[in-house]
């Protein structure tokens, strides 16, 4: 079962699935904004923050497994589901095998790691073997923040991310990639829940910027391309925690768009 904080009361409920090496505090500024008017459910995947890690080797459907067990052992008829980069893809496997649960999604700075698994799978076996999984995740942890503001949190999440246990990490680092190449297109493709997309960075494999003025990422065009109906918001010059870095701008984007598909 995974580890969760539940608050608020109102309908419909918001669920919120952190990214890779995160935990479910991430989202403490929309907990905070929507649990006067709505029950929020913040969760740690498996593996990550308290909640033990799988018995089995972790995938992208597996977590959306996981968290569609804890909506029925809570008895969470439907919600709007929030993801945040990694969390994005368990998010929508949910969307895509049960879609009468999910009222809409929030797929918060959602990148594409790959398109060719073999090869990024190498490419990542190699910095790990070279630095270790716990450098690697301050590496990757550095380039999600690029406001000298947010160094010490940067750090924080930095030193959060590089205790995760390496076997847990790597797991499921390439579970996401497998994911990415493999099961990306499917997915977007079978959605029929409306969707929001709120971008702050691009990637080209390991290496993150921020978005540019006017400027839409690839994952945003292809969102736009494949998702009937899906809107986007981009956040130029914010890091990858867009939820924490523009959390007033994020916050009164997902309450529009919450209030329009309540009423549709």
């Amino acid at each position: 079962m995974l580890t969760f904080d539940r608050e608020g009361q109102g309908e419909p409920t918001f669920i919120f699935v952190h990214g890779f090496g995160c935990a479910r505090e991430d989202w403490s500024s929309q907990v905070a904004k929507f649990s006067c008017k709505h029950e929020c459910v913040s969760l740690d995947l498996p593996g990550f923050g308290e909640t033990p890690a799988l018995e089995t080797r972790p995938s992208m459907e597996k977590f959306g497994a996981a968290v569609l067990e804890l909506m029925d052992a809570e008895g969470i008829g439907r919600a709007v589901l929030f993801g945040h980069s990694m969390g994005c893809r368990p998010a929508m496997e949910l969307s895509v095998a049960s879609p009468e649960r999910v009222l809409g999604l929030v797929l918060v700075d959602p990148g594409r790691a790959t398109t060719e698994f073999e090869v990024s799978k190498r490419q990542f076996d190699e910095l790990i073997a070279e630095r270790g999984f716990p450098d690697q995740a301050r590496a990757m942890f550095r380039e999600m923040f690029f406001d000298p503001v947010y160094a010490e949190l940067r750090d924080r999440l930095a030193e959060r991310a590089a205790m995760v246990p390496p076997e847990v990490a790597v797991q499921t680092y390439l579970a996401l990639l497998d994911w990415d190449a493999h099961r990306c297109e499917a997915v977007f493709d079978a959605i029929s829940v409306p969707v929001l997309v709120l971008q702050s960075t691009t990637r080209n494999g390991f290496q993150r910027r921020p978005l540019r003025p006017g400027e839409l990422a690839p994952y945003q065009q292809m969102a736009m391309e494949r998702i009937a109906g899906a809107e986007t918001e981009s956040y130029p010059g914010v890091g990858h925690f867009t939820m924490i870095e523009a959390s007033l701008a994020v916050n009164d984007r997902v309450q529009r768009f919450v209030e329009r598909i309540i009423c549709a």
